[in-house]
C-alpha cells in the first residue's frame, strides 16, 4: 500500500540545482535539500511515524536519549527523546533517497538504520557526533517543528568524549555553530559522524517528531 506512495512521493529536482547543493555538501558537510517531499509522502511519512510509536510505546527498551539537562544548567527544561523503528515506509523512504544521495555525494550508500525520534517538553540536542558506521545522516522533520540544528565543522576533529568536555564546560554558547533550519518539504543531509551538532533546545507545547537516516559508504 505505501510502496506507491513512497516511490512516487519525490519531486524531481534539476540537476544543476544537485550539482550546486552538492558542492556545497562537499564545502561544508551539511546541507538542505527544499521541495524534495510530495504532500502524499509527508502526510504518510507523519502517520508511520505516529503508528510507530504507537506500536512501541509498552516496550520498556524503546531507546530514550540521555537528558541534556544533566549536561547543562541552561537546558534543564530538557525531558526525553525516544526514537521508534518503523517496519516499512521509513525504510522505503531510505531505500527512495539513494539515487539523488548518490549524486549528491558522490559516494555509492547503503542504508545503515533508521528511526523516528520524538520530543516532548523541549527540542534539544546536546552537541554530538552520529554513530561510527553513520557515513551520511539524513534528518526529515515529519511531526511538529523543531528548531534549527546548529553545525559545528571547526569541531571535525573531536571525539565525542572531547565534545562532551567542551559541551560542558564554561566557553560553551548554546548559540553557536552554523544553523540550518529543516525544510518543511525536503531533508537535511550531513555527515553525520564527522560534523558536530546539536539544537539549542526551545520550549514545545507539541509532539514533534525527525525521521533519522543513516547510511554508510561501500568502500
Amino acid at each position: 500500500m505505501h510502496e506507491s506512495v513512497v516511490m512516487n512521493g519525490l519531486k524531481a529536482i534539476p540537476t544543476h540545482v544537485v550539482l550546486k547543493k552538492g558542492s556545497q555538501f562537499r564545502n561544508t558537510g551539511f546541507v538542505a535539500i527544499q521541495r524534495l517531499i510530495k504532500a502524499d509522502l509527508f502526510s504518510t511519512l507523519e502517520k508511520d511515524a505516529i503508528a510507530s510509536a504507537e506500536r512501541n510505546k509498552e516496550i520498556p527498551d524503546s531507546h530514550s536519549m540521555a537528558s541534556v539537562g544533566k549536561h547543562s544548567p541552561e537546558t534543564a527544561v530538557y525531558e526525553s527523546t525516544k526514537r521508534f523503528h518503523s517496519e516499512t515506509v521509513l525504510p522505503q523512504f531510505q531505500n527512495a533517497l539513494l539515487p539523488l544521495l548518490r549524486v549528491l555525494t558522490g559516494y555509492i550508500l547503503e542504508p545503515l538504520n533508521s528511526w523516528y525520534i520524538f520530543y516532548e517538553g523541549t527540542d534539544a540536542i546536546s552537541l554530538h557526533i552520529d554513530p561510527e558506521k553513520s557515513d551520511i545522516s539524513v534528518l526529515v522533520s515529519v511531526l511538529g517543528k523543531v528548531g534549527p540544528l546548529h553545525f559545528h565543522p571547526e569541531l571535525e576533529a573531536q571525539n565525542q568524549s572531547q565534545l562532551d568536555a567542551y559541551f560542558q564546560g564554561g566557553e560553551w554558547k548554546p548559540n553557536s555553530g552554523i544553523p540550518l533550519a529543516y525544510p518543511y518539504d525536503g531533508i537535511l543531509v550531513n555527515r553525520g559522524h564527522r560534523i558536530p551538532h546539536h539544537r539549542t533546545g526551545e520550549p514545545i507545547s507539541q509532539r514533534c517528531a525527525v525521521a533519522a537516516m543513516h547510511y554508510t559508504i561501500l568502500r
